[in-house]
């Protein structure tokens, strides 16, 4: 009987053993080196539009900037031994745009719309999914690659713009790798961050670059009585804002907008403290609302020499209620921007 017993139990143990040595399985999925995806930053410089008349909504400039950080991925993936093809997907986290043929744009900023394309195999653009590539072993960590060190975009102008406008560690794409067909890693090799600088010599300066300060002086807090409305017993404080321009802006349409953070009814700029706003008007006393493209106020521009257009633009500041409660007492203050865009 313990002789039977023991043989039966050596036989369970056996069966046992062999079924864990052939429950895993693999998912053919690839990861960064380390578990994470590789950062790629690269640094396409300053792409100059030279000619002022291509400043326009719609003007495409293909192979407008590129990128060659001249670096290698590491990857690993959890396969078996042997070699397998690579197989490459690509995607974008920027908000997509318009689709042209085959060709995905992508939203960066108010003023610009881009393409990426990264060389994965040849240059591609993203999106793209399950492009073959070369054999290959990447269960040990220690095999690396290119996909996504190099690249460039194309650059369409949604919005006309004066001076400059940026990429600033701007997320583009992100690259994936798996050993089978059909299947996705959930998590990227690579991820390419971009910095440059679009500029058209097409510039205007407002105020010389300097901060305006107006001071309201001392208010009381029970003058702060209606949401909305202007604190009673204040005068509202008028200044003068010069704006400058070079020639080649002086030939565009100009306007003059306020950005900032906006109160709850978006009719001024918001304070630090939750019960006061600051209202700016224009000479006519028409509100000029912050963030809103279409509460601007023409620029006519005085020619001084061959290079040099001014003009100086009246503006008046108030403080309002955005609550109807009384404010905390204190100091307060609110920032904004007065911008110029072209139109």
């Amino acid at each position: 009987m313990k002789i039977t017993f023991g043989k039966t139990l050596l036989q369970v143990i056996a069966v046992l053993c062999a079924s864990l040595s052939t429950a895993y399985a693999y998912t053919y999925t690839c990861t960064g080196q380390n578990g994470h995806p590789t950062n790629i930053s690269g640094s396409f410089g300053t792409v100059t539009i030279s000619d002022t008349t291509l400043n326009v909504v719609g003007q495409v400039f293909d192979h407008a900037a590129s990128w060659n950080t001249g670096s290698r991925i590491r990857v690993r993936c959890d396969e078996p031994s042997g070699t397998r093809v690579r197989r490459f997907t690509a995607s974008s986290p920027l908000v997509p745009t318009t689709l042209e043929g085959t060709t995905q744009w992508f939203n960066v900023n108010e003023y610009l719309d881009t393409t990426i394309n990264v060389s994965v195999q040849g240059n591609r653009y993203v999106p793209f999914k399950n492009v073959r590539g070369g054999g290959a072993n990447d269960s040990a960590g220690q095999t690396s690659m290119p996909a996504g060190t190099t690249g460039f975009l194309d650059l369409k102008i949604i919005k006309p713009f004066v001076g400059t406008t940026s990429f600033d560690n701007i997320h583009v794409a992100d690259i994936f790798l798996s050993k089978q067909s059909g299947v996705y890693s959930p998590d990227p090799i690579a991820q390419v961050f971009l910095n440059g600088v679009i500029s058209v010599p097409q510039n205007c300066s407002v105020n010389a670059g300097a901060v305006i300060h107006v001071d309201f002086g001392t208010m009381y807090n029970t003058d702060f009585t209606a949401a909305g409305q202007k604190a009673d017993n204040v005068t509202p404080q008028t200044f003068s804002v010069p704006v400058e321009c070079n020639y080649g802006a002086s030939l565009a349409n100009l306007s003059l907008s306020l950005k900032g953070t906006a109160t709850a009814n978006g009719d001024a700029i918001q304070s630090d403290n939750p019960d006061v706003g600051v209202a700016i008007t224009d000479q006519n006393s028409a509100l000029l609302r912050p963030n809103d493209d279409s509460s601007s106020i023409p620029l006519a521009l005085d020619q001084i020499d061959s290079e040099t257009f001014s003009t100086n633009v009246m503006l008046s500041a108030y403080p309002v209620s955005t609550t109807g409660n009384a404010p905390a007492e204190g100091t307060f203050t609110a920032l904004a921007v007065l911008r110029v865009d072209f139109s």
